[in-house]
């Protein structure tokens, strides 16, 4: 690992735990710190320990700082309109007797030291099959641009916009790639999504999140399905590991780990938690079902993590697109295809089960992706 990158750690994990950081004497390339944390999507935390540590401000260039300053202020706002639309279309859709359950985003910010240095991305909310094209005419009015996902019905949600913040409504969180897989998964998710609730209050609405057991498992899954398919940033990984550390106590870990070993995922939450241990500082104990055999997977998974960026937008095929949309998305799939070739040395079993799915459906979701489009 370059210095850069081990510097960049050890100023997230003081960011997240409030401990010193540790930075080699004569120290100079905090430009490329900065530009690690911006592809991690965790410039916030990590460049408010290099504004508020006097010695590491002294050594930053004031355009540096201004950068940095610039985004968390940036940052900061966002958060405060994304809370707005949030309370906007619960509202709603409240208002109409659709039950939505926020996930995600900014139901996880709550559980940071500091959420608002938490990165923003975009709002989540589920609603269920039944009330799927139901919220759609609800929301609608409200929208200044919604997307056709409901005249088609086809993929996990629709997107809208309310002014410039993006807002998924989702008829299913995920599925899985077996037939046998996915129906495990879509029961316990309907009982996540049904029962034990966690109300979560934005500016004095109550608004709800899935059930500690399920969340726990969904907000990892959710990470493990990127890092198979795209790639993932370290935002994912502190989102997870602060609802762990945070609701460590109403978390039931028999059911837990019922849902893990129902679903194969125990192997690669082990690993994956592993790496929240040698990098993230969460102390192992803290960690339900820490396994400590895991070091050879932690070294490659990190190196991704630092290569590809969040969602892997690193990457050629995000980095390096044609203007032709249809090969543009044909070309994407592929990659992902022979992305997940190289995760078999790590998860086997999981890599060939996605390779196979994204083969299966991938021609399928190009096909739909332009109707939705360019029209029927």
């Amino acid at each position: 690992m370059e210095r850069y990158e081990e510097v960049f750690f050890s100023l997230l994990r003081s960011g997240l735990w409030g401990t010193s950081p540790e930075i080699p004497e004569g120290f100079d390339e905090w430009g490329k710190v900065v530009q690690l944390a911006k592809t991690q999507s965790v410039l916030g935390i990590v460049g408010d320990v290099m504004l508020s540590d006097g010695t590491i401000a002294s050594k930053l260039s004031p355009e540096l700082k201004s950068k940095v300053k610039t985004f968390i202020m940036a940052n900061m706002m966002t958060h405060g309109k994304l809370n707005g639309v949030l309370v906007k279309v619960v509202g709603e859709l409240n208002a109409a007797g659709i039950p939505s359950v926020l996930l995600k985003g900014q139901g996880l910010a709550q559980y940071y030291p500091k959420p608002e240095l938490r990165q923003c991305g975009d709002i989540d909310l589920y609603v269920g099959l039944d009330n799927y094209a139901a919220s759609y005419d609800v929301l609608k009015p409200l929208a200044t641009e919604i997307d056709d996902r409901k005249a088609l019905e086809v993929g996990k949600h629709y997107d809208l916009f309310v002014g410039r913040i993006a807002v998924e409504i989702h008829r299913y969180t995920d599925q899985y790639p077996t037939s046998r897989l996915n129906r495990i998964y879509q029961e316990v998710s309907l009982k996540g999504l049904n029962s034990g609730l966690v109300p979560v209050e934005f500016a004095g609405m109550p608004v709800n999140t899935p059930s500690d057991e399920y969340n726990a498992f969904y907000v990892f899954s959710h990470l493990f399905h990127h890092f198979l398919i795209n790639g993932l940033g370290a935002r994912h990984l502190c989102d997870w590991m602060f609802f762990l550390k945070s609701r460590a106590e109403y978390i039931d870990r028999k059911s837990l780990r019922t849902i893990l070993e129902s679903l194969d995922m125990l192997e690669p939450w082990q690993a994956f938690g592993s790496v929240l241990v040698s990098h993230l500082g969460m102390p192992a104990e803290d960690f339900p079902f820490y396994d400590s055999s895991n070091q050879r997977k932690v070294s490659k998974i990190v190196r991704r993590l630092i290569d590809e960026g969040n969602f892997g937008k690193e990457r050629a095929v995000y980095k390096k697109r044609g203007s032709i949309y249809l090969l543009n998305k044909t070309w994407a799939m592929f990659a992902h295809i022979f992305r997940s070739f190289g995760l078999l040395s790590l998860f086997p079993r999981h890599s060939f089960r996605q390779i196979w799915h994204t083969i299966s459906s991938g021609f399928a979701k190009v096909w739909n992706d332009a109707k939705i489009r360019f029209g029927r």
